[in-house]
């Protein structure tokens, strides 16, 4: 129960951070606001929440030293509730409501893995550390089940005020678990005047990204998640414009598919976390994976070509599968981070690693919404994942070799 408590509240809080970062995306094909974005607009929409996203979590590893975990979380979530806020009674300022969601949202994974290395068991600390990643396409089904109809009955503002609403008391959840979950650190307790000079704090947020230049395996999975990121978020972005625009669904229910979608990612991420520990090869669990992906893609592609959508069984377990594997890997990827971490240094290797994913999104993003609202369409855009997937894979087999090869010597 003591571990089971930290699980829930941290998953709960990267649900809501997530469903935060997704809500305009999924909104606008549903009522677009004053004033519209079209479907590259979502892109740029995305750019500039993972800018934010970048800085916020740069800055976790001080941030949660001083003021603890928890008290970190939940202001996060504040900040994307105020980023949501601001959407909805100012729509022209919708890049700065952007940049204030990703701040809230780039701490959330950090500050999460903070308390659950404390609080977990270290025999079952693969499968929690997976669990708790399903937070995020939790918060991207929620979206889809619940912004579409919400949005069409109560518009735009009304709908981004009752998701900041939502994180708000999500927030406010955290606090009876903050005294016992949060313990001061020596920085905290000596003081706040120390520490605080400007190199000190520039130190502080690079440092993140030295240890993952330095590391060769470290470099690598920071590529592989920079190209992965960015075909998740590419997808749960622009999967229900693609399904209203090319196959003439709904807005409900290509919202619909979406969080089933999204459920697939949940069921992906648990399967992909217990397939690894019983292989006890991460790496080929992943390069699986991305093989899985670029299958997804390709026939994704062929029915963008086609303008022809599958029968609804077909297609349902088409999204499945989509989800699973765009949306599966971020807990055995994560597993693998800390795992080859120097010791001592696996938080700032999650965080480190977690900035060259949120710059795959800033750059795949925007450039799959530039494709797929070109001469190509989406069905180019989806074939490009799949190419870039059956690189990654390749790229991953070669790893495990020269990690297996390591072992032996």
């Amino acid at each position: 129960m003591k571990a089971f408590l930290p699980l829930l509240i941290t998953l709960l809080i990267q649900a809501f951070s997530a469903l935060a970062m997704m809500a305009v995306p999924v909104l606008v094909p549903v009522v677009p606001g004053p004033p519209p974005l079209t479907t590259a607009g979502i892109g740029v929409y995305v750019l500039f929440a993972y800018v934010g996203a970048i800085v916020g979590s740069l800055s976790a590893g001080p941030l949660v030293d001083r003021w603890g975990a928890i008290r970190v979380s939940q202001c996060a979530l504040l900040l994307s509730a105020a980023g949501m806020g601001l959407a909805a009674l100012f729509p022209a300022t919708l890049i700065p409501a952007a940049l204030l969601v990703g701040l809230g949202y780039g701490p959330i994974t950090p500050a999460s893995s903070h308390v659950l290395i404390r609080t977990t068991p270290p025999q079952r600390r693969n499968l929690v550390f997976s669990i708790k990643q399903t937070g995020v396409p939790v918060g991207v089904a929620m979206s889809g089940f619940c912004i579409p109809p919400l949005g069409a009955a109560t518009g735009w503002a009304s709908t981004l005020g009752v998701l900041a609403l939502a994180c708000m008391a999500t927030a406010a959840a955290a606090q009876p678990m903050r005294h016992t979950l949060d313990e001061p650190s020596s920085l905290a307790r000596s003081g706040s005047g120390q520490g605080w000079s400007v190199a000190r704090l520039l130190g502080d947020f690079l440092e993140p990204m030295a240890v993952i230049l330095r590391h060769p395996g470290l470099r690598t999975l920071a590529a592989v998640s920079f190209i992965l990121s960015g075909i998740q978020i590419s997808f749960s972005s622009y999967l229900v414009s693609f399904l209203t625009s090319e196959l003439a669904m709904t807005a409900l229910l290509a919202g619909s598919l979406l969080g089933l979608s999204q459920s697939g990612g949940v069921i992906g991420r648990i399967a992909w976390g217990y397939l690894s520990d019983r292989w006890g090869r991460p790496l080929m669990t992943l390069a699986t994976l991305c093989v899985l992906l670029a299958l997804a893609s390709l026939v994704t592609g062929a029915l963008a070509l086609a303008h022809f959508a599958l029968p609804g069984l077909a297609l349902a377990a088409l999204m499945i599968v989509f989800g699973a594997s765009a949306s599966g890997w971020n807990g055995v990827y994560l597993a693998e981070v800390a795992r080859q971490a120097p010791p001592g240094a696996a938080g700032r290797a999650t965080s480190g690693t977690l900035a060259f994913t949120f710059m795959g999104v800033i750059v795949g993003t925007p450039l799959f919404g530039l494709i797929a609202s070109g001469v190509g369409g989406f069905a180019f855009a989806f074939g490009m994942q799949a190419v870039l997937a059956v690189g990654l894979s390749v790229i991953l087999v070669r790893l495990d070799g020269r990690h297996r090869a390591g072992l032996q010597r």
